[in-house]
């Protein structure tokens, strides 16, 4: 009879201790959760534009209210300077890419790859007549084969000097692949990628070959502000937000 109550008694305690925990852990959960959920911000980004799918990404992005950063090609932005204008009169940021997209041209030396990157500043302020701000993307980003360490470190320093700042991503859409990516994989990339992300950029491209990104871009926004993110540009990037790139190697990475 002892051994019947003891095992009963402490039965009912390792309950007792488990359900006190679980609520803490839950409550714990909970509490971060609202913390991120008012606090979500997406910036979503699109390279290698302007292109005939830029105006259908537009269509989308203005039938939402929202509002996207482009980084440019610059000798793009000559041949669709209406798209340009489409762009700033819908409110969108724009940013130098680059101005040929030639890896091997640009990153030669950190001279070839100013050159480049002024040219493109250059094409996009005759365009919308005002000066970008100071946020760059290199083509095919920080880690790409082309630009050799002691190359990056002299543009880095130039950066530094001009008060510039290269902008990476922590969200992927998975669509500038070498085999094309179907408008599902890209919209589930991005998804998948936003559960551990409360503040995100997102990269995402416009270029001629990226017509399942548009496709797939209705369905991402819409999920996206289901999850609780608001939209913005990097033009009205937020000092904690900046700070928060910063710290995750998304701006200036090293």
């Amino acid at each position: 009879m002892y051994r019947k109550l003891l095992f009963i008694s402490v039965f009912i305690l390792s309950i007792f201790i488990t359900t006190y925990y679980a609520n803490a852990r839950d409550s714990k959960d909970s509490n971060r959760y609202v913390e991120f959920k008012n606090d979500k911000v997406i910036y979503l980004t699109f390279d290698d534009g302007p292109s005939p799918n830029t105006n259908k990404v537009l269509e989308i992005l203005n039938k939402y209210n929202v509002k996207a950063t482009f980084f440019v090609i610059g000798n793009q932005v000559d041949t669709y300077k209406d798209t340009v204008r489409k762009m700033k009169e819908s409110g969108m940021c724009i940013l130098p890419h680059t101005c040929c997209h030639n890896y091997r041209k640009i990153y030669k030396t950190s001279d070839d790859y100013f050159n480049d990157l002024n040219s493109c500043i250059m094409k996009i302020k005759n365009v919308i007549l005002k000066e970008p701000i100071n946020f760059v993307r290199f083509p095919g980003g920080v880690d790409n084969e082309l630009l050799r360490d002691n190359v990056l470190y002299e543009i880095r320093d130039k950066f530094t000097e001009g008060g510039y700042y290269f902008i990476e991503w922590n969200v992927y859409g998975m669509d500038a692949e070498i085999n094309p990516k179907d408008e599902n994989t890209i919209y589930e990339s991005t998804i998948n990628q936003l559960y551990n992300n409360p503040k995100a950029i997102v990269l995402l491209h416009d270029g001629y070959g990226n017509v399942n990104t548009s496709n797939s871009l209705d369905r991402i926004i819409c999920r996206a502000k289901e999850l609780g993110y608001k939209f913005k540009t990097l033009e009205d990037i937020t000092e904690k937000d900046f700070d928060y790139f910063i710290r995750k190697g998304v701006i200036n990475k090293k």
